[in-house]
C-alpha cells in the first residue's frame, strides 16, 4: 500500500506535468458534462493510468481501468493537495450501489472552487451557487455564475459534527442569497432530503439566506 506522502508526491508531479495527458474516453465524459477545452486545461483535469492508481489512492480497486483526476484549486492558490478521482468503469460497492468517485482512505471533504468565478464566489454580494459535484459546479462556473461545488451531500461537514467546512470561512455568507443545487433525487431519496435539508440550516446559521433548487431528475449524474 502507497504511503499518504508517496500519494501526495505523485499529485504534485500531475500538478506540475506541462502537458496533462487526457484520454479520449475521458476527454468525452468531461464534454458531456458541459465542460469545455479551456476550463479542463485551466483545472489541469487528467488520466490517471492504471498502473500509477495504487500509488496515487493507496490501493487499487478491483475492477477498475483508469481514473480521471480532478484537481481542487486552493482559495488561497494553487491547489490543495486533495485527491479525488472519477473511476472508469464504475465500480459496485458491497451493498451493489454505483461507486463513481475515490479518494485515498480516511481523507476527508474539501469544497470545489471553479477558477474562473473564484473571486466572485468569495467574496462578492452575487448570488452564490452551491452545487453538488465538481463538474456541475464547473459547468455552472463556465455560465459566470459564482459557484463552489461540494463532493456528495454529506460532503459539507466532517464526521460527527454538522458545522459547515473550514473551507467555508473562505466564503463571504452573512447577508448572501445561495442557491443550494443537490442532485436532482433529493425530493424523493430520504438520506439525500436530509443531507440537503442540514447544508441549507449550517448555511443559515451562517446567515445565508438559501433556496433549495431543484434539477431535472432525468439528467445523468456525474
Amino acid at each position: 500500500m502507497a504511503s499518504q506522502d508517496e500519494s501526495l508526491k505523485l499529485l504534485r508531479a500531475f500538478l506540475d506535468e506541462r502537458d496533462p495527458r487526457l484520454y479520449i474516453e475521458h476527454r468525452d465524459d468531461l464534454r458531456r458534462s458541459g465542460l469545455i477545452d479551456e476550463t479542463i486545461r485551466l483545472h489541469r483535469i487528467q488520466s490517471v493510468p492504471k498502473p500509477l492508481v495504487r500509488r496515487l489512492l493507496g490501493w487499487l480497486p478491483q475492477g477498475l481501468e483508469s481514473t480521471l483526476l480532478i484537481p481542487y484549486p486552493d482559495p488561497a492558490g494553487g491547489f490543495m493537495l486533495q485527491i479525488r478521482v472519477k473511476v472508469f468503469p464504475a465500480l459496485k460497492g458491497p451493498d451493489g450501489h454505483t461507486i463513481k468517485y475515490l479518494q485515498p482512505k480516511g481523507s476527508g471533504a474539501r469544497l470545489f472552487f471553479p477558477l474562473m468565478t473564484l473571486q466572485e464566489a468569495r467574496q462578492s454580494d452575487r448570488p452564490l451557487f452551491l452545487v453538488e459535484g465538481e463538474k456541475k459546479a464547473l459547468a455552472v462556473a463556465q455560465l459566470g455564475l459564482p459557484a463552489v461545488g461540494f463532493c456528495g451531500i454529506e460532503g459539507w461537514h466532517v464526521a460527527g459534527s454538522r458545522d459547515l467546512l473550514p473551507d467555508f470561512d473562505w466564503i463571504r455568507l452573512r447577508g448572501r442569497f445561495v442557491e443550494l443545487l443537490p442532485d436532482g433525487d433529493w425530493q424523493t431519496n430520504p438520506n439525500v432530503e436530509r443531507g440537503a435539508f442540514g447544508l441549507a440550516e449550517a448555511l443559515e446559521a451562517r446567515g445565508a439566506t438559501v433556496r433549495l433548487i431543484v434539477l431535472p431528475t432525468e439528467l445523468p449524474r456525474a
